[in-house]
């Protein structure tokens, strides 16, 4: 079986020298989005598995457990995609199907999916460290302000708007044959319609735009969340509450330092992302067909690694700062054991 040349770049005539030499590009490519984002993707579903499973048997009452019940969805998403981007990457993939352009294969079936569920991560992810702010701010109405039914339609209405919001490029893109001059074949790929390209940046600005203040938001309330946090804690030192007011505010602080690090999970795994986007505006040439596509593509492979790790890790936060989700796992496991061992 002949290799795969990761190099060739679909209705783009390089013209210049590559900025990496092939074969160390192509060795890249199979490291960084077949072996490594495959094998995180296949732990973030397992991990995201058990999330929503111990989440649904938490019920939801509480808004916190709603809010993570569906942070929970929107990582399994996440991940799920981008197992799927890694399998459009794999040479034994692209060898045994049509003649297509894998990359646009990949952009429309995994890559805008992607987005759609990132983006639905990050605003609910700035919903619960506001909410959080809100507890400390005003302990006293923040459950009369944020109920299990508003938050079950904040949620539901991310969810909605968030997918209007790819709609537009769902309509401007599509698999369709095309002919590549550089192979003198026909093969699958992108195929835009009329005004394509300028209706898919509508989707595109709206996405970017999203996540720059999704992720400058979650900053903001962390640093509120912080700041309140020590001034609690300050309080609680020189104050005389009763018992009951005691274990109210342990309950919540332990709630708070939670949320606290699933937010700074967050902004790392966020970070390299959103300075692509940046990246992007700022270099023409830095995009998907552009003249540092080889850059474009290792760069975004190191993001989806962080994205995915982040949208992976937080069954061990869940697990060592809430004692419920502790106790149904454990009785979860134990019931499992069982049965293997029967």
């Amino acid at each position: 079986m002949s290799s795969i040349d990761y190099s060739h770049t679909p209705s783009f005539e390089q013209d210049k020298e590559p900025m990496i030499d092939d074969d160390v590009f192509n060795v890249l490519i199979i490291v960084l989005y077949v072996v490594a984002l495959g094998i995180i993707c296949l732990f973030g579903i397992i991990f995201n598995a058990i999330n929503i499973y111990v989440f649904f048997k938490q019920g939801f009452k509480d808004t916190v457990n709603i809010t993570l019940f569906s942070l929970a969805v929107s990582d399994m998403g996440n991940v799920v995609t981008l197992l799927w981007m890694s399998v459009c990457f794999n040479p034994l993939f692209a060898k045994s199907v049509l003649p297509m352009v894998y990359y646009d294969l990949s952009y429309i079936t995994s890559g805008w999916p992607h987005t759609i569920f990132a983006r639905i991560s990050s605003l609910i992810t700035v919903f619960v460290t506001f909410e959080r702010c809100l507890c400390i701010a005003l302990p006293l109405k923040v459950k009369a302000i944020i109920t299990p039914r508003r938050t079950i339609y904040v949620i539901v209405s991310i969810y909605i708007g968030v997918a209007a919001c790819a709609v537009p490029a769902f309509y401007s893109v599509s698999l369709g044959p095309k002919h590549d001059s550089e192979v003198n074949m026909t093969m699958l790929g992108i195929v835009y319609t009329a005004n394509g390209v300028f209706i898919e940046g509508i989707s595109l600005y709206i996405s970017s735009v999203s996540q720059v203040a999704s992720f400058i938001s979650v900053i903001v309330f962390t640093v509120i969340l912080v700041q309140n946090l020590l001034i609690k804690s300050r309080w609680r030192k020189s104050s005389s509450s009763s018992a009951k007011q005691e274990s109210l505010s342990n309950r919540d602080m332990k709630v708070v330092k939670m949320v606290l690090s699933i937010a700074v999970i967050f902004i790392v795994g966020l970070s390299p992302s959103v300075a692509n986007i940046f990246t992007i505006l700022a270099v023409p040439e830095f995009n998907y067909y552009g003249e540092y596509h080889q850059i474009y593509l290792i760069l975004w492979a190191i993001s989806f690694l962080l994205v995915t790790t982040n949208s992976a890790v937080n069954i061990f936060v869940y697990y060592y700062m809430s004692s419920k989700f502790k106790e149904i796992l454990d009785e979860t496991l134990k019931k499992v054991r069982g049965k293997c061992c029967a």
